[in-house]
C-alpha cells in the first residue's frame, strides 16, 4: 500500500532540491544536479551511471533491469533550464519558495517538476518489489534548451544499453488543460520542426549626424516589416487532425471523419473555439518569430550592419530547406546574407500503441472525466532523436495548466502547484506500473 501523503512529500522536497541546483544553460552545470539525483537514487537501491559529454555536462542515466518480456521503457527528462532574471520575478527564480500553493522557480514546468516525478516513479517500482517486464531507465539529460549536442543526441551516440533498443519514451512536450469543464491531457506525440536562421544586411558606416538612404537598420527594418505582415495558410498534419477531431468530440461539435472538406470543417472549428489559445493556434501554422536584432555600437556612427535571428516553427510535412526558401520568397531581397544556425525535421510517433491506450485508461482511472488527446507541441524536445530511430515517443506531463501558467514556462514567474505535484506523480506511476506489467 503506497503512502500517498508520503510520497507527496518526498516529490516536493526533490523538486525543491532541484530547482535551488542553478542548471541554466547556458553554461548548464547539469553535473552538480546529475551528482544529486545519483545519491538520491541510491538510497533506494537503484544504480545510475553519469556520463560527461563535456566538462561540467552531466548525463545521469539510472535502471531498474526487466525480465526481458519487452523492450525498455525510457523516463526522459533533461537538468538545464533556460536563463531567469531575478529583477523581472515576484520571488528569486532558484529559491524555490512554497507560497500561495505553488512550488515557485527557473524548472519547475519545465522541466524538473517532471524529473521529480519520473524519479518517484522508478522508486515506487523499486520499494513496491514489482519485477518488470521490461527494463525501466530513468535518463536526465543535459543541454536540451540549447539543442541537446551535450545531452540526448550525444547519448544516443554512445550505444549505451537499452536507448536506442527502447520501444517507448515518456518525456515532456505535453501538459493538460480544464476545456468546458473538462480535464484534457494532451499526450505530445509530434512536434515541429525548427529552423533557426540568421539574416544579415549591410548598409553605409559614417557619421550619424549626416544619415543615409543606405542605413542597414532601416532596411533591417523593412525586411522583418515584410514578415510581420506575412499571413500563413493552415497546414495540418495528420497529429493536429486527430487533436482537433478529440476536441470536437469532447465539446459536443459534430465533425465527420469522412467528410470530403474535413480539413476545412477542423480550421473552423480551430477558429472559432481556439482563436485565442497560443498554444493550439501556434500547431496550425508554420511560424516565423524574429528574437534578436543586432546593429551599432556607437550613438553617433552608422552601422555598416544589422543582423536578426529568425525562430521558425515548421509543420509536419515541411523541411528547413523548402521553408528556408520559401523565407526568401517573403523577405524578397537578394542583397540579404542568410546563415542557417540550427535545423530539425518535424517528427510524429503514431498514436495506435500500446502506451497511448494505457495513458488514455489511467487519466479515466484516476478522473472519470479526463481524456488524453494527440498533440502536436510547437516546441522542440529531446523526443525528436529517439523517434528518428523509430522509437515511439511521447510528451505525456500530467498537470492541468492554464493558458497563464503555461505561458510563465521560459517566461517569469515559472511555477508548479503541490496539488499538480501530487496528482501528475500518482497519474505518471500508475502508467509506467501499467507498462511493465507485461
Amino acid at each position: 500500500m503506497i503512502n500517498w501523503e508520503q510520497v507527496n512529500n518526498e516529490v516536493r522536497d526533490l523538486l525543491t532540491d532541484l530547482i535551488k541546483i542553478n542548471t541554466t544553460n547556458p553554461p548548464g552545470n547539469e553535473l552538480e544536479a546529475a551528482r544529486y539525483l545519483k545519491a538520491f537514487l541510491e538510497r533506494e537501491g537503484i544504480e545510475s551511471t553519469i556520463y560527461e559529454s563535456a566538462p561540467g555536462r552531466g548525463n545521469l542515466v539510472a535502471r531498474i533491469p526487466g525480465d526481458g518480456k519487452g523492450r525498455p521503457l525510457v523516463l526522459l527528462a533533461h537538468l538545464d533550464v533556460v536563463a531567469a532574471n531575478p529583477a523581472q520575478w515576484t520571488r528569486p527564480p532558484f529559491a524555490a519558495e512554497i507560497a500561495d500553493g505553488y512550488l515557485w522557480g527557473r524548472g519547475a514546468i519545465d522541466m524538473k517538476g517532471m524529473l521529480a516525478m519520473e524519479t518517484l516513479a522508478m522508486i515506487l517500482l523499486k520499494r513496491n518489489k514489482i519485477t518488470p517486464g521490461r527494463e525501466v531507465i530513468l535518463v536526465a539529460a543535459a543541454d536540451e534548451e540549447a539543442g541537446s549536442q551535450q545531452g540526448a543526441e550525444w547519448l544516443l551516440k554512445q550505444d549505451i544499453p537499452g536507448l536506442s533498443q527502447a520501444e517507448y519514451i515518456i518525456n515532456e512536450g505535453g501538459e493538460g488543460k480544464v476545456d468546458n469543464g473538462l480535464p484534457v491531457y494532451a499526450c505530445q506525440n509530434g512536434e515541429k520542426g525548427v529552423l533557426w536562421v540568421k539574416m544579415k544586411v549591410h548598409g553605409l558606416p559614417g557619421h550619424a549626424s549626416m544619415p543615409s538612404k543606405d542605413n542597414a537598420i532601416v532596411r533591417m527594418a523593412t525586411l522583418l516589416n515584410r514578415i510581420g505582415r506575412y499571413k500563413p495558410t493552415i497546414t495540418l498534419s495528420e497529429t493536429t487532425r486527430n487533436f482537433l477531431m478529440e476536441m470536437a468530440k469532447a465539446r459536443g461539435v459534430r465533425i465527420s471523419k469522412g467528410s470530403s472538406n474535413l480539413d476545412y470543417s477542423l480550421q473552423l472549428f480551430a477558429s472559432r473555439h481556439f482563436k485565442n489559445e497560443r498554444s493550439v493556434q501556434a500547431m496550425l501554422y508554420n511560424t516565423i518569430s524574429p528574437t534578436i536584432v543586432k546593429a551599432g555600437e556607437k550613438v553617433n556612427v552608422l552601422p555598416d550592419v544589422c543582423e536578426a535571428t529568425l525562430d521558425c516553427r515548421l509543420a509536419p510535412g515541411q523541411t528547413p530547406e523548402g521553408f528556408l526558401k520559401k523565407l526568401k520568397e517573403i523577405v524578397n531581397d537578394s542583397s540579404v546574407e542568410w546563415e542557417v544556425l540550427q535545423t530539425a525535421e518535424p517528427t510524429e510517433s503514431p498514436v495506435n500503441t500500446e502506451l497511448f491506450s494505457v495513458i488514455q485508461k489511467t487519466v479515466q482511472k484516476i478522473n472519470p472525466k479526463a481524456i488524453a488527446v494527440p498533440y502536436l507541441s510547437p516546441g522542440g524536445t529531446d523526443s525528436r532523436y529517439f523517434r528518428k530511430r523509430g522509437i515511439t515517443a511521447y510528451g505525456f506531463f500530467p498537470i492541468i495548466l492554464s493558458e497563464t501558467e503555461l505561458q510563465r514556462m521560459h517566461g517569469i514567474d515559472e511555477r508548479i502547484s503541490l496539488e499538480n505535484l501530487k496528482l501528475g506523480t500518482r497519474i505518471l506511476y500508475e502508467t509506467v506500473k501499467e507498462m511493465v506489467e507485461v
